[in-house]
C-alpha cells in the first residue's frame, strides 16, 4: 500500500518506520523544514521516499494527517480535493498561550473534533481517526518488547472499508485496534487527551508516561 506521512514528527516519523518495515511504500514529507527529516531518513535509507507535502498526498492511496492543529488549514489548503483516499487523522485540538503552553480548545471540543473539522474540509476524501489517545514515544512497538500488553489503538470512522484498512495499518504498526464507531465518536477519543493530561498533573508526571487502555497481544 502507498502511504503518504503528511507531517512525519513526533508521530508520523514512528508509523512511517514501522510501515515500511511492514512493507508499505512510504513517502514522508514535513510541515517546515524539510531538513528536519534527514534523521529519519538516515533510519529508514532507501527504503521511502521523501516529498514535498503536496507530493505526499498526491502519491498516497492512505494519508497519515499529523499536522499541527494550529497549522490545519495551511496545509489542507496546500493538498486539494485528495478524492478518494483514506486519511488517518492523529491531531488532538492544542491550542498554545505565550508561555507556549499547550492546553486544549474545549470550547471548540463541545461540538466538534478535528477529524470532523478534516472531513468537512474534504468530503469527498474518507477520513478515519486514530493514533491519538497513546503519547508518541509510545508507538514504537519496540518499547513493548518483553511485556505481557500492548496498548489498543482505537480508530472512529465512518466509511466501513476504509476503516477496515485502517485496522489493518494498526496492526501492521504493531498494535491492536479498537474500533471506536462513527466519525463523530472522534470527539470522545479527544477527551482523552484531556483525561490524560489531568491525571498527569494530579500525579505531578508527564502525560507521555501515560497509557490508555492495554490488551494481550493474543486478542
Amino acid at each position: 500500500m502507498k502511504i503518504g506521512v503528511i507531517n512525519a514528527g513526533n508521530i508520523g516519523s514512528r508509523l512511517a518506520k514501522a510501515w515500511v518495515l511492514a512493507g508499505h511504500e512510504v513517502m514522508v514529507s514535513k510541515d517546515g523544514e524539510r531538513a528536519k527529516l534527514q534523521p529519519l531518513l538516515a533510519q529508514l535509507g532507501d527504503k521511502a521516499l521523501v516529498g514535498e507535502l503536496e507530493e505526499a498526498a498526491q502519491f498516497s492511496d492512505v494519508l497519515l494527517f499529523s499536522v499541527y492543529w494550529l497549522r490545519f488549514e495551511q496545509v489542507i489548503d496546500r493538498l486539494g480535493s485528495l478524492e478518494g483516499k483514506i486519511i488517518i487523522d492523529t491531531m488532538n485540538p492544542l491550542k498554545v498561550n505565550e508561555a507556549f503552553e499547550h492546553y486544549h480548545d474545549l470550547d471548540f471540543m463541545q461540538s466538534s473534533s478535528t477529524s470532523e473539522e478534516l472531513q468537512q474540509r474534504l468530503p469527498s476524501a474518507k477520513v478515519v481517526k486514530a493514533f491519538s489517545t497513546i503519547p508518541f514515544h509510545l508507538l514504537d512497538k519496540d518499547v513493548w518488547q518483553g511485556s505481557q500488553m500492548l496498548p489498543s489503538v482505537f480508530f472512529a470512522g465512518d466509511d466501513t472499508e476504509a476503516k477496515k484498512v485502517v485496522a489493518q495499518l494498526i496492526q501492521d504498526a504493531g498494535f491492536p485496534s479498537i474500533d471506536a464507531g462513527s466519525l463523530k465518536k472522534a470527539r470522545l477519543l479527544e477527551s482523552m487527551g484531556v483525561l490524560l493530561h489531568n491525571i498527569a498533573e494530579a500525579r505531578n508526571d508527564s502525560a507521555l508516561n501515560l497509557a490508555p487502555t492495554f490488551v494481550s497481544p493474543a486478542n
